[in-house]
């Protein structure tokens, strides 16, 4: 008799015996940075909500110089096949930059999943963001749209991103003014150096690379820096696009996927050239709700080479509150 009880004993309780099973293929979700650049066209699943706090970048840039990066992001799956997200730009740079240290600025966005891939068709999707630089002297804000594509093959996946985005800079003032760390002058003409991690650094003329624009302000602590603020130059706005390609050959019995990257991008109006970046990295799933991250990278081509290392994690739930009515 208690034989024969057990099947519908198991049938019963089974389901809530059994752990969840949650976020298990969270591993294969590529965003922008984390670890690679490049992304696929895949949105973070409704009501789930991911957070990204761990994100730490390392920068070995040349002229001896280095930086390091926090960007801590949430995203939530808001809608069917919509996602948003909030991400804060931290940085800490040497002692002779300043500043030193604080705030870029904080990103706000969305993605929207177009399609699904299908027998002969990738998967789409677009996504835009604005991102509003902050702290004393801050530049305009920056605006950003991106086209995605994801094509599954034998064993990989084939990820394709185009965005095109704004950026600014200041533009130098005509004379030499003293500042901490050296002095900024204008008109020293060669390529300028664009806002590639929020702020740009005002370092001495010692350094070998010409500084040509300002891209943000000194902190006002000090009567240099308020004498080198006062003078700086009027903004102005130029264009920024961005194409690579991505491949990723996941091993789901080991919940961990390999991805490796190429882009090019190019910053307007500034005389620089092409720069051209390349990153190899890995995610894995370490629990139902926990992603690791890592990823190295070169910037091999352009006028601020460097090399860089990418360590993060990723906490996924689902949280639904009141938003489950709609």
């Amino acid at each position: 008799m208690m034989t024969t009880r057990w099947p519908w004993l198991l049938l019963l309780l089974g389901p809530s015996l059994v752990r969840s099973a949650h976020a298990q293929a969270e591993y294969r979700n590529l965003d922008a940075g984390f670890p690679v650049r490049i992304e696929d066209a895949r949105v973070t699943e409704r009501y789930d909500f991911d957070i990204d706090l761990a994100n730490i970048r390392f920068d070995a840039l040349s002229a001896g110089r280095k930086r390091l990066q926090l960007e801590p992001r949430f995203s939530y799956g808001i809608l069917p096949y919509t996602e948003m997200w909030l991400r804060v730009a931290a940085y800490y740079r040497e002692r002779e930059i300043t500043p030193r240290k604080g705030i870029a600025g904080v990103g706000v966005g969305a993605m929207y999943q177009w399609s699904f891939e299908s027998l002969h068709l990738p998967a789409l999707a677009f996504a835009s963001e604005a991102f509003f630089p902050t702290g004393p002297g801050a530049l305009p804000p920056s605006y950003s749209f991106k086209t995605l594509l994801t094509r599954s093959l034998l064993g990989a996946r084939v990820h394709m991103n185009a965005g095109l985005a704004s950026y600014t800079i200041r533009t130098a003032p005509t004379d030499c003014l003293p500042i901490p760390g050296g002095t900024a002058c204008g008109g020293q003409g060669g390529p300028s150096l664009p806002p590639l991690d929020g702020p740009c650094s005002i370092g001495s003329q010692s350094e070998p690379i010409p500084l040509s624009a300002f891209c943000a302000a000194p902190s006002p602590a000090s009567n240099e820096n308020a004498n080198a603020q006062a003078v700086l130059g009027p903004t102005i706005t130029h264009g920024h696009w961005t194409i690579g390609m991505a491949l990723d050959k996941a091993l789901p019995l080991r919940s961990i996927v390999f991805v490796g990257d190429v882009f090019a991008e190019r910053f307007e109006g500034i005389g620089r050239q092409v720069d051209m970046t390349a990153e190899l990295g890995a995610r894995k799933q370490v629990s139902p709700g926990v992603v690791l991250v890592g990823a190295v990278g070169r910037h091999f081509k352009g006028v601020n080479q460097s090399t860089f290392l990418v360590l993060g994690a990723t906490y996924s739930r689902a949280l639904q509150g009141f938003w489950r009515r709609f």
